[in-house]
C-alpha cells in the first residue's frame, strides 16, 4: 500500500459538519470509497443526517456500520465509530473524531480537520503533526477560507 497523506484542513468548530460532507460528497464524485470516522453513536447520527440534508442538489449513499463483520457493504460511503478494518474502504479517511496515527496510516488520504476557534483541539493537530512527520508520513496544510471548497 502507498504511503498515507494526512490533509490538516483549517475550519471553524460550526463549519465543520458541512465541510467534511463536502469533502465526502467530493470523493465520491471522484469514484472513491470513503470510511468517515466519529467518536460516538450520536455523532454518526448526525451525520448520517447530514449527509442527506447538506446540500440541496446532493445525494451521497452511506452507512453506518457497528462492526467489521459487515462486508455486504455497497453504498461508497461508510459511516463508523471505531477504526474499523473494512475491506475495500482503506481509501480516504475523513475524521469527525480523534483516531490514532496507527488507524490513520491504515489509508490513502485521510483528511483532519483543524479546530481554529478550539485552543485544545489545535494542541492536539500541532501533537498530530509532529508525530506525523517523524513517522515520514506526508503531510499538507490546506488554511483556512470562509466557505472553503474542497481541493
Amino acid at each position: 500500500m502507498e504511503t498515507a497523506q494526512i490533509l490538516f484542513v483549517e475550519t471553524r468548530s460550526k463549519e465543520k459538519r458541512t465541510l467534511l460532507c463536502r469533502w465526502v460528497e467530493r470523493f465520491c464524485e471522484a469514484g472513491r470509497k470513503v470510511h468517515v470516522l466519529t467518536d460516538s453513536t450520536m455523532a454518526a447520527q448526525t451525520l448520517d443526517e447530514l449527509l442527506w440534508t447538506f446540500s440541496q442538489g446532493s445525494f451521497v449513499p452511506h452507512r453506518i456500520i457497528t462492526h467489521a463483520a459487515a462486508q455486504d457493504i455497497a453504498e461508497p460511503v461508510v459511516i463508523t465509530t471505531a477504526c474499523l478494518p473494512l475491506e475495500r474502504y482503506d481509501d480516504v479517511l475523513i475524521l469527525d473524531g480523534p483516531a490514532d496515527l496507527n488507524c490513520m496510516t491504515r489509508y490513502r488520504t485521510v483528511i483532519h480537520f483543524v479546530l481554529l476557534d478550539d485552543q485544545e483541539k489545535r494542541q492536539e493537530s500541532r501533537l498530530l503533526w509532529q508525530a506525523a512527520k517523524e513517522q515520514g508520513v506526508q503531510l499538507q496544510h490546506v488554511p483556512y477560507s470562509s466557505g472553503a471548497e474542497p481541493m
